[in-house]
């Protein structure tokens, strides 16, 4: 059994061009890293994910836009087979798209236009239900001293021309012409290496700091949330809407010394790294007797919604620490938190805000590798169904890896299970499964070195729209 499916996995393409992912220098002791309490299988994974996925399909009425009508009929493409094949599409034309998925399902195979018109019939709550239906089924259990460390970032994904679409769209600078976008803002578990949530907004519309709100402000996890962010993400109403949660943030600010900078009046020591504490009071009122070099004042269109807009009196306060760190010969960064000196010293926020980098990672096998980068329609609808498809494959494959029991080699490095390689293998699994044995012994075939003081020098590069995956 494992030889034909070796064999057959050798059909499928795989992304090749990144073989491992980035790992950043840490000092982090990962032995306080709270272990998950007993290695699940791929069966207990699949099992879960596919009572999921037949109890919609049992009661499908709060997933469709006509209950009375959709999917009340026996047809080829029912809501499983259409829920399944969005989840299972890659990188082909719609039509080989369809053929490798109805060739383990049925022996018809459907049109593109009935299996377009399947899934028109779905509302925007399937994939969401299922999305955190399948994170409860598997608890965010790993944890650094009692904090579940989520990473949060934004990722931009190029769509189809549309011009009645005008929140996606982006013109050039030369005003000739534009582009279209939308943006997904996503928390990611750094130490499970799944999404926790995301929010996907058109580009045009951006709004990170609005989205990132609404990801704290929901929050299912139980206990205490470290927010790892980048400077892109810095403000005075995500701060408090974290702290208002008792939540705690880790974030990178841009130079204190800039003309912009919320901390250019206040005194900084003279030296290569620093933590100070910082007490800032917000207020929306501009009368002379709160003219302290700590007071910051909201203008009026400024969004915080501990203070209504109009409202001069009310005052709001911010404490937590500001931090100076050296990251090579005469560069520096700056960082602020609200975790207390004694809980996370300055060494280990170092290690802490570089890992990060990881849902940097995790965005690069969503474009490249899950095929995120590639939509096979030109519909809004369509295309948000398919981002967060991948955002929910992502975390199959990331729960069936960590299926894989620890690796043992004679080399140098510690080896872990290839993604890019394992991208293919957890879709083929998800059709059709396989013994636990067999699949795991499948998984670890492919292994990568993990190298931890490895870094890249970051390539930017504009990046061009795929060509429609459903014309052909």
């Amino acid at each position: 059994m494992l030889d034909i499916y070796a064999k057959m996995c050798g059909r499928f393409h795989c992304f090749k061009a990144v073989k491992a992912a980035l790992e950043v220098k840490t000092i982090i002791h990962f032995k306080e890293v709270s272990p998950v309490s007993s290695r699940r299988t791929p069966a207990q994974v699949h099992s879960s994910f596919y009572r999921i996925v037949q109890n919609m399909s049992s009661n499908p009425e709060s997933f469709v836009i006509n209950p009375k009508a959709d999917f009340t009929r026996r047809r080829i493409c029912t809501f499983e087979n259409t829920v399944l094949n969005i989840l299972t599409m890659e990188s082909h034309s719609l039509k080989r798209e369809l053929f490798e998925f109805y060739r383990f399902r049925s022996k018809h195979l459907p049109t593109k236009s009935a299996f377009v018109q399947a899934r028109g019939k779905l509302n925007t709550q399937p994939l969401w239900h299922l999305f955190h239906s399948f994170n409860h089924c598997f608890p965010f259990q790993k944890t650094f001293k009692g904090l579940h460390l989520l990473g949060v970032d934004g990722t931009d994904s190029n769509i189809p021309a549309d011009d009645d679409d005008t929140d996606s769209f982006i013109p050039y600078n030369s005003n000739n012409g534009g582009y279209y976008q939308n943006h997904t803002v996503a928390i990611y578990d750094l130490l499970e290496k799944r999404y926790l949530d995301a929010v996907i907004q058109p580009r045009g519309k951006l709004d990170e700091q609005d989205a990132c709100v609404q990801l704290v402000d929901r929050n299912p996890l139980v206990g205490d949330s470290l927010y790892i962010m980048d400077r892109g993400f810095y403000g005075f109403n995500l701060i408090a809407h974290i702290m208002n949660q008792s939540q705690f943030f880790l974030i990178r600010i841009k130079d204190i010394k800039t003309s912009n900078s919320s901390f250019k009046h206040i005194v900084m020591p003279d030296a290569e790294e620093f933590c100070i504490p910082i007490e800032l009071i917000l207020s929306r009122g501009r009368r002379k007797q709160d003219q302290r070099p700590n007071t910051r004042f909201l203008p009026s269109n400024r969004k915080f919604d501990f203070i209504p807009k109009g409202d001069t009196e009310s005052k709001y306060k911010l404490a937590f620490r500001l931090i100076k760190i050296k990251i090579g010969e005469g560069k520096f960064e700056f960082l602020i938190t609200n975790l207390p000196d004694s809980k996370i010293p300055l060494d280990e926020l170092k290690s802490l805000y570089n890992l990060r980098w990881k849902i940097e990672t995790s965005f690069l096998f969503l474009k490249y590798g899950i095929a995120m980068n590639y939509f096979h329609s030109v519909r809004r609808d369509f295309i948000r169904q398919e981002i967060l498809a991948k955002l929910i494959l992502s975390n199959y494959i990331s729960l069936m890896i960590s299926c894989v029991p620890p690796i043992q080699n004679n080399s140098q490095f510690t080896h872990a299970v290839s993604v890019s390689d394992a991208i293919y293998k957890c879709r083929l699994y998800m059709l059709a499964p396989m013994s636990n044995t067999a699949f795991l012994h499948l998984l670890s075939r492919d292994t990568v070195p993990i190298r931890p003081n490895r870094t890249y020098k970051r390539k930017m590069q504009s990046q061009v729209l795929k060509s429609f995956q459903n014309r052909t």
